[in-house]
């Protein structure tokens, strides 16, 4: 059973917030394929349909394709459609996404929430009010059981785009993150976006490949107001199992794993 937790106690499922279809693909795709192989279950929340060029239904049917690479489907995969939350160059509501995470959150029974860091990645607004909506989320839960957040860390040029070099350069840097995922298969990435068709322009295809996020996620944890910082968040999920049969193509890459920053 995967583990991602400050005690590192054994926890159930990991859900991801994202703001569009295709950021799935394009930023967590790693941590998604080593939770996966690890047999921990996950569930997707995306808070629009992406329809900014009038897309979004056609973006919708594309985010069901790539979460069921995943076995992401039904229940586990909610795609909103509201009024308050629609892709667009301008910053979301923190009450309207933290009210729809704890929701989401609730209903699944996740113990841990994947999400962008203030910077978004990209900056995109949307963006930056996931990431705000969720730590207002976790901050509002809180109580004895409360769920841990981890924020993908946002990272500057050059180091963005190192591409799989990111897997040894970051070894060498003074890195702070609380966990680290990574996956070794070049094309990985590639293939998860190939599901978003509509997606599929020729930047895009660059930055998955020369990208790190399609080889290295690290995250920090979220610590709300007065919260003791743990000396580091476990994310180490249990050791994946060989591909086999039909599984080779989909965990292939499996050899890389989930880290603890010590």
């Amino acid at each position: 059973e995967g583990r991602l937790g400050g005690a590192g106690e054994a926890l159930g499922r990991v859900a991801l917030v994202v703001a569009h279809p295709d950021d799935e693909a394009m930023f967590f795709w790693p941590t998604l394929l080593q939770l996966q192989a690890a047999g921990v279950p996950l569930s997707v929340l995306c808070l629009s349909t992406g329809n900014f060029d009038g897309l979004g239904a056609t973006r919708r049917v594309e985010m069901e394709r790539s979460c069921a690479q995943l076995g992401v489907a039904g229940e586990d995969l909610l795609i909103l459609d509201v009024e308050g939350l629609q892709d667009g160059w301008r910053s979301w509501s923190e009450e309207l996404v933290a009210k729809r995470v704890l929701d989401f959150v609730q209903d699944r029974g996740a113990g841990i929430v994947l999400s962008f860091d203030e910077g978004g990645v990209s900056g995109h607004p949307n963006h930056v009010s996931t990431s705000r909506g969720v730590r207002r989320a976790r901050d509002e839960k809180g109580g004895p059981m409360p769920f841990e957040v981890l924020l993908l860390n946002s990272v500057g040029l050059p180091r963005k785009y190192l591409g799989a070099a990111s897997q040894w350069t970051d070894a060498f840097l003074d890195d702070s993150s609380s966990a680290t995922c990574t996956w070794s298969h070049h094309l990985a990435c590639l293939r998860a976006l190939s599901c978003h068709w509509s997606q599929l322009v020729w930047y895009r295809i660059l930055f998955t490949l020369f990208s790190r996020y399609s080889y290295v996620n690290t995250y920090t944890r979220y610590a709300s107001f007065g919260e003791e910082e743990p000396s580091a968040v476990a994310a180490a999920a249990a050791p994946a199992r060989q591909p086999t049969g039909s599984d080779a193509g989909r965990h292939e890459g499996a050899g890389a794993g989930v880290r603890r920053r010590r």
